[in-house]
């Protein structure tokens, strides 16, 4: 949904100004420094919330004083969101620490809808999807070689997780997320322009990727690309062969897995490969116990919810309250939809639902519509970027993605996208005025 405020000038606006250049800087810098997250600084900070910051601040004023109209793309779910969790925090006595993350959640929406500010001045998009494509190329070559020569500073190797690399992310799933995320933009980008730079660029975040050992890292690469598949097809050739192309791969997929599940001691093929690859014992090999565990997080989540009012126990609270019921299990929700029904309510589930229905109402406009030119040699292919969605649908079951800065600057770009298509469908004064002569 989109909340829209229109003052007395209602056309696109042209940049004007020295901070027409200050805001597309500052959103490329903060989208190269988005990996950048460990060590953390107060409040799990990074060095990109310094940009982000700067960015939101000299959006407000180019904003006011350009007058420019104002589309809040998103803004119900996330309100409901904060609500449920500003209700939560107060009906359950939660502490101020709350606050914070109410603060991260108002932070990361007026990040999105900043870049959401490209839809009318392109150079924002041209500046975020350039920086985010190049800073993955060169980030992926550097930590894989990081990795492989064992400097642990940029590979992010520690005890805690034994052979997987959390870089400089500070958390190896989290990695995974960002360098799969990364793939699907430069395949919507086409960059680096260069073919063979960009399919050298997939071999070494592919490479990165695996290295992560993050087991949902790779289910979502194998759901973005089904689906990437599936969509080119839709755009080349229409409806009947997207649908069949997304039939044929998905019945091929399902064959094989179950070929191989019928056919092969799974369990003793990992003991094995775990014994002689840390990576795989630390990654496939212990897909069977972090399967185990969730759904120990998820039973205990769901009795403890049972056991409130349905207000929620207030954002960030699910381990504390798990520490003080004395649950056998204590851990984080480690999900998006059990940690909103816990620490949000209701209400916070209701609107996040809400969310994820205007994230893909957005997504499907954008899927079928078309680009102006002006954009569209920025993001050749940006239909590319809807199978983003299915796969932070399903990552939110293994982990929580939305305080993740990489997801909400793909909502930015979306949210800018979707209003260019909107605003060039939309008919212009001096038409609407020759359809009433005649």
């Amino acid at each position: 949904m989109t909340a829209t405020m229109v003052p007395q000038q209602s056309a696109p606006v042209a940049a004007s100004g020295t901070d027409s250049g200050i805001l597309p800087a500052l959103a490329g810098a903060a989208t190269c420094l988005l990996p950048f997250l460990h060590p953390a600084g107060p409040g799990n900070t990074g060095v990109a919330d310094v940009a982000i910051c700067g960015a939101i601040v000299v959006a407000f004023l180019w904003i006011s004083r350009n007058r420019i109209p104002l589309a809040f793309p998103y803004v119900v779910g996330v309100s409901g969101l904060m609500m449920g969790g500003a209700f939560a925090s107060a009906t359950s006595g939660a502490p101020l620490s709350t606050l914070l993350v109410l603060a991260q959640d108002a932070l990361l929406f007026l990040w999105g809808m900043t870049l959401a500010l490209g839809s009318r001045d392109a150079r924002i998009v041209s500046a975020v999807t350039t920086a985010w494509c190049r800073t993955a190329a060169v980030y992926a070559s550097v930590v894989v070689v990081a990795y492989l020569v064992g400097f642990s500073p940029l590979s992010g190797v520690t005890a805690r997780d034994g052979a997987r690399a959390a870089y400089t992310f500070g958390d190896p799933n989290l990695a995974g997320n960002y360098l799969v995320m990364s793939l699907f933009v430069i395949a919507a980008c086409r960059r680096p322009r260069s073919a063979t730079v960009r399919h050298f660029t997939y071999v070494m975040l592919l490479t990165a990727i695996t290295f992560t050992g993050s087991n949902g890292a790779l289910l979502t690469l194998v759901l973005g690309a089904t689906l990437t598949l599936a969509i080119s097809a839709y755009r080349r050739r229409g409806v009947r062969a997207g649908v069949l192309t997304l039939v044929a791969t998905v019945t091929i997929g399902a064959s094989l897995v179950t070929y191989v599940e019928t056919q092969v001691n799974l369990d003793q093929v990992r003991q094995q490969m775990a014994n002689s690859v840390p990576l795989i014992r630390d990654s496939l090999a212990r897909s069977g116990g972090s399967e185990s565990q969730r759904a120990t997080i998820l039973q205990e989540g769901f009795h403890l919810f049972l056991q409130g009012d349905g207000t929620g126990y207030g954002p960030g609270q699910t381990k504390t309250t798990l520490e003080r019921t004395q649950a056998p299990y204590v851990k984080e929700a480690h999900n998006d939809y059990l940690a909103a029904l816990l620490e949000r309510g209701v209400l916070g589930e209701i609107s996040l639902f809400v969310l994820g229905g205007a994230m893909a109402a957005r997504c499907i406009r954008l899927l079928i519509g078309r680009l102006p030119p002006e954009y569209e040699a920025i993001v050749p292919r940006a239909w590319l970027l809807v199978v983003i969605l299915p796969a932070t649908a399903v990552s939110s079951t293994f982990y929580e993605v939305l305080h993740f800065r990489h997801l909400w600057t793909w909502l930015g770009l979306i949210a800018a996208l979707v209003l260019v298509i909107e605003r060039q469908e939309r008919p212009q004064p001096s038409a609407r005025r020759e359809e009433m002569v005649r």
